[in-house]
């Protein structure tokens, strides 16, 4: 309708959206709608899932699994970057979740803080702005990056493979078992590096902090159960620095064991050296097979460079006490570096390994137990596989000694760094168990927090919630639209006052409207759609009268 309605351009609207937030702080979760669960998985048939079971199950799926290899896959692609945010999910982890009508469209980053108390101890739980949550009694300063994490082997979900006679997958009993020697499977290790890890013969046990360690699979495997890393660049170390760290469990066996075994007995604990892969020999210049041959193109093996970047083992002195040697060989001049690990204390222990300029270091439970000169000059590196509880000799055959690494320490949570350690990174690291500061995450887009640590995982399982602060996020969009009236629109009036007969139906104006000096009022200004419907009103606080002599701009601004 001419004269009525009049159409807005691209250029009278403008849309600004921007954030609002407002604080929580509460002590009762139920009074903001928050929640909190504990999750377990489980091995046994999703039928029998419980409640806890499911919610396992959907987390993993949604947040965990395969984080690194399937990020591609995920939603939240733009929101997480796998290199600030450490993702390990444990056999259990507590869940709290926040009700959309209080954190909105995210949670503030840094805004998080959780106080609760279980076992008489209390803990302090904030976020670090990249959706990691940290314990604040222990920080999350004096800790070596990820990045610098060239190894690791918790191994993190050895939990799925404690009962190998059943499928993890489905729940269901293997008809053939699979691994009726042991456990013998390639994976990938635990860091961001994904490193091929080959275990031959082994299996998983709960260890004292709440994770898996790996152990053979029985007694008469002691010569035939490892774990095989495939060589890489840069898990070789020739002047550079590095650190080596693992845990064992110390039992009443460790202690007997050293006892009852002989002077100089050897338990090989992690190696390098012996052989490297190579190519076919059928395939080179004077190799002695054809190459219709079966076998000609396989890949085979070769003796490596005599010199090695470290071989960790563990020997019995004279005094009957364990001893853990680093060791490093240049091909003419060999270095080491000991520590007296023997604990009458039960429980996790922490040894750390090191290079560190000219020196070799050796820490136990985040206290320097010896150092020595590093006397090596040469490259130490080789193109062998690393070797964890087994050394490869250069015919291609293994150690054949007593091997007895399960009985000597069962060792656990195997770390490489490409950088030594200070000993403020060394107390944190021997403290943490996992290496790293984050003891769960905070999903800011999803609203909801998970503690999967091995110490704080079951935190919400009878813990006391002290307080819970929180930040949310409103996004909020101003609208604004510019309604410029013309000196020559809009010159009459709809107002039924202004006719003959005060009607909207009535086709006579009054009188007084025929004159020059008449000018209608604004009192409202109405936003229709492209059909005329009404969508926006907008009140005048008083009536504007129309001008005759300049442009009019009404200007509606309303957030959405």
């Amino acid at each position: 309708m001419p004269g009525i309605f009049k159409k807005l351009s691209a250029n009278d609207i403008k849309i600004t959206p921007f954030e609002a937030h407002k604080q929580y702080d509460s002590v009762n979760l139920a009074s903001i709608g928050a929640q909190t669960a504990s999750l377990a998985w489980s091995g046994k048939n999703k039928s029998t899932f419980s409640t806890g079971s499911r919610q396992y199950y959907q987390i993993d799926k949604l947040y965990y699994r395969n984080y690194i290899q399937e990020r591609a896959n995920r939603l939240e692609l733009d929101d997480a970057t796998y290199t600030t945010q450490e993702r390990r999910l444990y056999k259990s982890a507590s869940l709290l979740s926040l009700s959309q009508k209080t954190f909105g469209s995210e949670v503030q980053p840094e805004s998080f803080i959780l106080n609760i108390t279980k076992g008489g101890i209390t803990y302090n739980i904030q976020d670090d702005g990249f959706g990691n949550l940290y314990d604040t009694a222990i920080g999350k300063d004096n800790f070596p990056n990820e990045d610098n994490r060239v190894f690791y082997l918790a191994p993190v979900n050895g939990f799925k493979r404690l009962d190998l006679t059943r499928d993890y997958e489905t729940g269901n009993e293997y008809v053939n078992l699979p691994f009726p020697d042991g456990y013998s499977q390639t994976v990938y290790d635990d860091s961001y590096f994904q490193n091929v890890v080959t275990f031959e013969k082994t299996k998983f046990e709960d260890n004292t902090l709440g994770s898996t360690r790996i152990t053979r699979f029985s007694e008469e495997d002691s010569d035939i159960s490892r774990v095989t890393i495939e060589n890489r660049p840069y898990l070789n170390f020739n002047d550079e620095d590095f650190c080596i760290s693992f845990y064992y469990d110390a039992q009443s066996s460790t202690n007997n064991y050293s006892v009852s075994a002989g002077v100089g007995t050897v338990s090989y604990i992690l190696t390098k050296e012996g052989t490297q892969n190579s190519a076919p020999l059928g395939s080179q210049a004077g190799g002695g097979f054809s190459m219709n041959t079966t076998g000609a193109l396989d890949i085979t093996t070769t003796p490596t460079n005599p010199a090695y970047p470290y071989r960790v083992y563990c020997k019995i002195p004279s005094n009957g006490k364990i001893q853990v040697y680093l060791e490093r060989f240049d091909g003419e001049t060999s270095s080491l570096v000991s520590g007296s690990f023997y604990n009458t204390v039960l429980g996790a222990k922490h040894i750390l390994l090191q290079k560190t300029g000219s020196k070799l270091q050796a820490y136990f439970n985040g206290v320097l137990e010896s150092e020595e000169d590093d006397l090596t000059t040469k490259p130490c590196q080789n193109k062998a596989d690393l070797l964890i509880f087994d050394k490869r000799n250069s015919d291609g055959s293994y150690y054949n000694g007593p091997d007895d690494w399960g009985k000597a320490f069962q060792p656990f949570n195997f770390q490489i760094w490409n950088r030594s350690m200070n000993t403020d990174e060394i107390a944190m690291v021997s403290e943490s168990f996992t290496g790293t500061y984050p003891i769960g995450n905070l999903f800011y887009d999803n609203g909801f927090a998970t503690l999967t640590h091995p110490r704080y995982m079951s935190l919400f399982d009878g813990g006391n919630l002290n307080t819970l602060k929180y930040k949310n996020t409103y996004l909020i969009t101003e609208n604004e639209y510019q309604c410029t009236m013309t000196e020559d629109e809009f010159e009459f009036t709809t107002n039924p006052t202004a006719r003959k007969i005060p009607s909207i139906e009535s086709e006579d104006i009054a009188d007084f409207t025929t004159g020059s000096a008449f000018k209608p009022y604004v009192t409202t200004v109405g936003l229709h759609d492209d059909d005329g419907n009404l969508l926006v009103v907008g009140k005048l606080g008083q009536p504007i009268k129309a001008s005759s002599e300049t442009d009019t701009t009404f200007v509606i601004r309303f957030d959405t």
